[in-house]
């Protein structure tokens, strides 16, 4: 069990659009920082932010720099699929250009959105991934790279202020890298999308929220995560609501 707990990981943080891996960006920058792989691959540029036309093609360049940037800050790297923002449909196509993403990544954690989102680009996404977590580790499933040795996968919940309120199946504790989540909302390149007031909210409600997690499981700051969909091995690492130092996987 240690030797397993000791082996490096690949974390894959499938969000929709660029800045989507900041509201689990405590557990990105931990697992980044004790040497695991780390990669935030947005599904879409969030060019819908914007009005249709030009304005449109030049935000998608600005939030393509600002996942880069987050990214980096957290200690992962930024991929994406520029699929059209707004247009995530769980059709096979979507789903075969995840897994394909997802196995040339070698992902052997993946994190995605909750399908309670009121947002439908995350809602859409976690519908779609509900399939791609368990097709990405089928050897019968053909793609143009070999199956993962999926590990776990788990959801994270984005719209805080708007979605119902669930309970999570598990906490991360992330106090000693909330200043690094905290630092990547204010992100100067994420703030060329939006604008810096609203990065510092965004960013305040966050560290609320992690607080709020933290203190009803006793600890400073932490990460609700939830069980993903996927093949019933994905099932097997799940333990009873509790606060963890880390993602339980498949084996250990």
């Amino acid at each position: 069990m240690a030797k397993a707990r000791r082996k490096k990981q690949t974390l894959v943080v499938v969000g929709a659009h660029p800045d989507d891996i900041v509201f689990v960006g405590g557990i990105a920058a931990k697992y980044a920082a004790e040497g695991h792989k780390v990669y935030s691959l947005s599904v879409t540029l969030g060019e819908t932010i914007r009005k249709p036309g030009p304005e449109q093609e030049k935000i998608k360049q600005v939030r393509r720099e600002e996942g880069i940037d987050i990214a980096k800050i957290l200690g992962a790297e930024f991929v994406y699929l520029d699929v059209p923002s707004n247009k995530i449909i769980p059709t096979m196509e979507m789903k075969m250009k995840l897994v394909d993403a997802i196995r040339a990544l070698k992902g052997n954690i993946i994190l995605t959105t909750t399908p309670w989102d009121v947002h439908a680009d995350h809602r859409n996404l976690s519908w779609t991934m509900r399939d791609v977590i368990y097709y990405v580790g089928h050897e019968g499933i053909k793609a143009d790279y070999p199956p993962c040795e999926l590990r776990g996968a788990y959801m994270y919940d984005i719209e805080m202020a708007h979605n119902e309120l669930h309970t999570p199946d598990f906490v991360v504790d992330i106090t000693d890298y909330a200043d690094i989540k905290y630092k990547a909302f204010l992100s100067k390149k994420r703030a060329k999308a939006y604008n810096i007031e609203s990065g510092r909210q965004w960013a305040e409600q966050c560290k609320t929220w992690s607080r709020f997690w933290g203190l009803r499981y006793g600890v400073e700051y932490a990460e609700p995560l939830y069980q993903a969909w996927g093949s019933m091995t994905t099932t097997d690492p799940m333990r009873k609501l509790k606060v963890l130092d880390r993602l339980p996987l498949i084996g250990e």
